[in-house]
């Protein structure tokens, strides 16, 4: 993407947001938009891609037909966040707003809960259990825990939120070097069992007080690293 159809886009885009393009107005064609904004066919035609992705812009052929300015959908800016966080978030990013979703989705998880899901949730903290000694199989089978968890969510879009900001933070983990961490094994596993057992008994104050706990077990690694989990180090 050029530099200079970013700024375009962003400076159309800024118009339409402010007002001084109505939404619904015509911009023109192709060809009245390049000479007023004197820019090359490429250029313009990359500005309107980014515009059309972010819903900014619609096209419309026949008599009257053109470019028109117009605003996104809710479902569409939903779909705008999770793009700009996988091309442009951060390890922290990650971290702390997967954070800030744990009780929700758990408290989502306590109300949704079948038999079957909290079979599987024991399975999966029977294998944690099995992992202690191998850290990185350890941290597989904790994203698998959480990442189920979030699966009986009824709230499709907070799951989905949820896992997708679990899949780009295990990726940035697995790419990057292996962080430190402080807690021992044994208190991850007391903290992920008490989780557990909170979703199975479905009370909201059980819940809480169970991800309070998992949240001391978020920590960094260093002033230059982001929050990660301490979901490894063996006793």
């Amino acid at each position: 993407m050029s530099s200079r159809a970013a700024l375009l886009a962003d400076q159309i885009e800024a118009e339409i947001v402010a007002g001084a393009i109505a939404v619904g107005a015509r911009l023109g064609t192709k060809d009245e938009l390049r000479r007023r904004h004197d820019v090359a066919y490429g250029t313009l035609n990359e500005a309107l891609r980014i515009l059309q992705q972010r819903g900014y812009v619609t096209s419309r052929t026949g008599p009257g037909g053109g470019l028109f300015a117009s605003t996104p959908t809710a479902a569409l800016q939903l779909t705008q966040l999770i793009v700009g966080f996988r091309q442009g978030g951060t390890f922290a990013d990650a971290a702390v707003v997967r954070l800030a979703l744990e009780e929700p989705v758990a408290l989502d998880a306590a109300r949704s809960r079948t038999p079957a899901d909290i079979a599987d949730l024991e399975a999966i903290v029977a294998r944690c259990t099995a992992a202690r000694d191998d850290a990185r199989s350890y941290v597989y089978e904790n994203w698998q825990l959480h990442r189920r968890i979030a699966q009986i969510c009824s709230n499709r879009i907070l799951g989905n939120l949820y896992t997708t900001l679990l899949d780009a933070h295990e990726s940035q983990v697995r790419e990057g070097p292996h962080p430190s961490f402080e807690a021992t094994v044994d208190d991850n596993l007391a903290a992920h069992r008490a989780l557990v057992a909170a979703i199975a008994d479905g009370s909201e104050e059980s819940v809480r007080d169970a991800v309070h706990t998992h949240e001391t077990y978020f920590v960094v690694s260093n002033p230059d690293r982001a929050l990660v989990p301490a979901d490894v180090r063996p006793a």
